[in-house]
C-alpha cells in the first residue's frame, strides 16, 4: 500500500510539530509539508502534491472557508480535514458546506485524526462524533440532514432508506440480499454515526433530507 501524502496547515509552529510526530509515528503516513496560512497552502500544492490537507480554520489571511473552496475547485481529487477548536453548528456546517470531506475537533485530534485521514482517504467523509451530535440537535432544514447523509456509506444509506419505509430487518435484508442480522448491525453502525437513539429520529431524517422522495429505489 502507497503512502498517505498530508499537508499540515496551522499558524501555530507548536501545534503543526505535535499533529507532525503524530502523523509520522504512524506507518503509511507522510507528512510532506506545513504551512502557516491557507494562502501559503494554496502557493504549496503544486509542488508538495499532498493527497490530504489537514487545515485549521483560525488563520491569518486568506479565510480558510475560502482555501477549502479554492481546493476543492482546483484540487478535486485532494482530501479536506478541517481540525479546528471550534464546534458549533454555524461553523461545523460552513465548513462542510465550502467543501471539506472531514471535520475532527483539536480535542480529539491524539485519538481521531488518523482515523479521519484514513476515511478520506478511501473516499469516505467523517465527522467527529461532537460535530455530527451538534448538526444533529440543530438539524432544522435540508441542507444539514444532506450533510449528515454524506458521512454514510452506500449500504449504511440503503439501510436508512428502507428502514424509514417501514421495511423490517428481514424485509430489509431480502431486498438486499444480506441477512436480517447483518441490517441490524449496519443500522446500529448508521446510528451510532449519526448520534441517534431511536428509529423515529431515522425516519426523521430521512424526511428532512428528502430520501423518502427518491424513486430509484422501488417499493
Amino acid at each position: 500500500m502507497s503512502d498517505i501524502h498530508i499537508m499540515l496547515v496551522d499558524d501555530h509552529a507548536v501545534l503543526r510539530a505535535g499533529l507532525c510526530a503524530l502523523l509520522e509515528g504512524e506507518e503509511g503516513i507522510v507528512v510532506v509539508g506545513q504551512a502557516e496560512s491557507a494562502d501559503e497552502a494554496l502557493k504549496l500544492m503544486t509542488s508538495l502534491t499532498p493527497e490530504i490537507v489537514v487545515m485549521d480554520l483560525g488563520m491569518p489571511g486568506m479565510s480558510a472557508f475560502d482555501a477549502i473552496r479554492r481546493l476543492r475547485e482546483d484540487y478535486p481529487g485532494v482530501g479536506i480535514i478541517v481540525l479546528s477548536m471550534h464546534k458549533g453548528k454555524e461553523i461545523v456546517t460552513r465548513a462542510l458546506e465550502s467543501g471539506a470531506d472531514g471535520y475532527v475537533p483539536k480535542s480529539s485530534a491524539h485519538t481521531d485524526l488518523l482515523r479521519a485521514i484514513r476515511a478520506v482517504f478511501n473516499g469516505k467523509a467523517y465527522l467527529h462524533p461532537s460535530a455530527t451530535s451538534v448538526l444533529v440537535d440543530a438539524m432544522h432544514n435540508v441542507g444539514d440532514a444532506k450533510i449528515l447523509l454524506s458521512t454514510l456509506s452506500d449500504r449504511e444509506r440503503e439501510v436508512l432508506l428502507w428502514t424509514a419505509r417501514g421495511y423490517s430487518s428481514r424485509e430489509i435484508g431480502e431486498k438486499l440480499s444480506i441477512s436480517g442480522k447483518t441490517v441490524d448491525t449496519y443500522r446500529q453502525r448508521l446510528m451510532q454515526k449519526l448520534s441517534l437513539s431511536h428509529r423515529s429520529e431515522l425516519v426523521d431524517l430521512a424526511l428532512r433530507a428528502g430520501m423518502l422522495r427518491d424513486l430509484s429505489l422501488d417499493t
